[in-house]
């Protein structure tokens, strides 16, 4: 081990050193650690024989304050052939696992007429990738620290707090040292994601200790990017929609400043902030906060029991607001906001309107969090919740726009690969929002904008390709887009997973 120290610390001879520690400290075959084989899930409860192996437990991101962030990874049909990916749930405050996992993209969905079962999901994204789930940070889902403080927290600590966690998986599975690395999520991960992208290639640049990590580009759905722009796209898309009246769409537009105020931000701490974005000039310079409060209330009365995050589908009965929804309306501050509206979702098709519930249900079986290796010394303070409503995550951060993290990553990491992708029926985070911000960085077109199919030959949505950027709707989805549109999501993450454009 010492001789080891002395190789120079290049990229292929940290691959090479953990390749080595896994052969020292796996199991018989080398193939994985002992410390990988402790988190190995050998059964899902509800499940029949799993197809890939999954292992879940938790690294540890700092010994002092004795904080750790809870994963499940699911590997491959193809490990070898794979590459690796992490999925983030947005919330801020909602669990992956929970989320991403069990009701999106993961190989399994919960059996709306057997709690406690789970049924395959065909188009899962862990078929061709080897997939992360990570609860981020801590104190959501499983994730816990011993720092009651810990709970205050914002983009900064939780993007650093995932690279150690990122780093300390490398350790724990050393044959992914060497494979492309790709950062995903969606909603409030439109912080997530750039940060940690940011997080990772500054630590390869600048920190010498620790093995590169081998980030090949990012994916991000449906993303909370810009205050003003996407304020302002959710107050466009309702009345585009027919769901506000013309009343209450011109009251927006007057009354409220979209930076701070508006669906989305209402009243929410730090007001004075500038959303660093010039792409709106429309937007009044004068607002009136008790009249801008007054027609976001009418709105919510306009808006009626439909489900902000899908609104073509119906609701789940009995109706409760969704979980996601109602944890943005909580982070930002408002009560007035459609963020606390929506209650959960609906049938189309095989659509699942429930699942919420039904996820829950199921996390919170002991032999679940057993199989998991999660909560077995009462880490949990209480019972598993999708979104937490123990942590208090930085409304300045919330408010602040990611537009120039973006624009550092395309200036200064030209080979990161981006895609951003949209449902289209989202009303959260719309699709209008998300086209303004992609197009006001102004990059310039290699591919028009043109519609895009999936592998039924159905129009699937529709792209335009930047220098250094990606950017698809998806026809029909909702905010959810791997759960509301499987089939159409899935070919597009396959295609962009293997730098392929998406299909004519």
């Amino acid at each position: 081990m010492a001789i080891l120290l002395h190789i120079p610390l290049s990229f292929v001879h940290w691959a090479t050193i953990l390749l080595v520690l896994a052969a020292l400290t796996g199991d018989s075959t080398g193939q994985y650690t002992a410390e990988a084989e402790a988190d190995r899930v050998a059964a899902l409860p509800g499940t029949e024989e799993l197809k890939s192996d999954l292992f879940s437990g938790y690294v540890t991101v700092d010994k002092e304050a004795g904080r750790a962030l809870s994963y499940l990874f699911v590997e491959a049909e193809d490990p070898a052939s794979a590459p690796l990916a992490l999925w983030l749930s947005g919330g801020p405050g909602c669990s992956s696992i929970g989320g991403g996992f069990m009701s999106e993209l993961g190989p399994f969905y919960p059996d709306p007429d057997t709690p406690g079962k789970l049924r395959r999901n065909q188009w899962a994204w862990t078929r061709t990738a080897n997939y992360i789930f990570l609860d981020s940070p801590a104190f959501v889902g499983f994730s816990y620290s011993n720092t009651s403080s810990d709970r205050i927290v914002g983009d900064a600590r939780t993007a650093a707090d995932a690279r150690a966690f990122m780093l300390g998986f490398l350790q724990r599975f050393p044959q992914y040292a060497n494979t492309p690395f790709w950062i995903t999520g969606e909603s409030y991960a439109g912080h997530y994601v750039p940060n940690l992208a940011l997080e990772i290639l500054r630590g390869n640049e600048e920190d010498r200790s620790t093995p590169p990590i081998r980030l090949q580009g990012v994916m991000v759905g449906n993303p909370w990017t810009d205050p003003t722009v996407d304020n302002r796209g959710a107050a466009d898309m309702w009345w585009t929609h027919s769901i506000t009246s013309d009343a209450v769409y011109r009251g927006m537009l007057r009354y409220c400043n979209f930076t701070t105020l508006g669906p989305l931000a209402m009243q929410a701490a730090g007001s004075t902030l500038a959303s660093g974005s010039l792409l709106l000039s429309t937007l009044q310079t004068n607002v009136d906060i008790t009249e801008c409060n007054r027609v976001v209330y009418e709105a919510g009365a306009e808006f009626g029991q439909i489900n902000i995050y899908d609104i073509y589908v119906d609701i789940c009965y009995p109706s409760s607001v969704t979980a996601p929804a109602r944890q943005l309306g909580k982070a930002v501050g408002s009560t007035a906001s459609f963020a606390a509206v929506g209650p959960l979702l609906a049938e189309n098709g095989a659509y699942d309107p429930c699942v919420d519930d039904e996820v829950s249900t199921y996390m919170n079986l002991p032999e679940v969090q057993a199989a998991l290796h999660v909560n077995q010394s009462g880490q949990l303070p209480g019972p598993w919740s999708d979104c937490s409503s123990y942590l208090q995550y930085s409304r300045k951060d919330l408010l602040t726009s990611e537009l120039p993290v973006w624009q550092r990553l395309l200036q200064r990491y030209p080979r990161l690969q981006i895609l951003i992708y949209s449902g289209d029926v989202d009303g959260i985070v719309p699709v209008i929002g998300t086209r303004r911000w992609t197009a006001g960085l102004g990059l310039p077109i290699t591919d028009p904008w043109r519609p895009w199919h999936s592998l039924t030959g159905q129009v699937a949505g529709h792209t335009i390709t930047y220098a250094g950027l990606t950017f698809a709707s998806v026809r029909n989805a909702g905010h959810m887009v791997p759960f509301t549109q499987p089939e159409r999501s899935y070919a597009m993450f396959t295609s962009f997973l293997h730098n392929q454009t998406l299909p004519m």
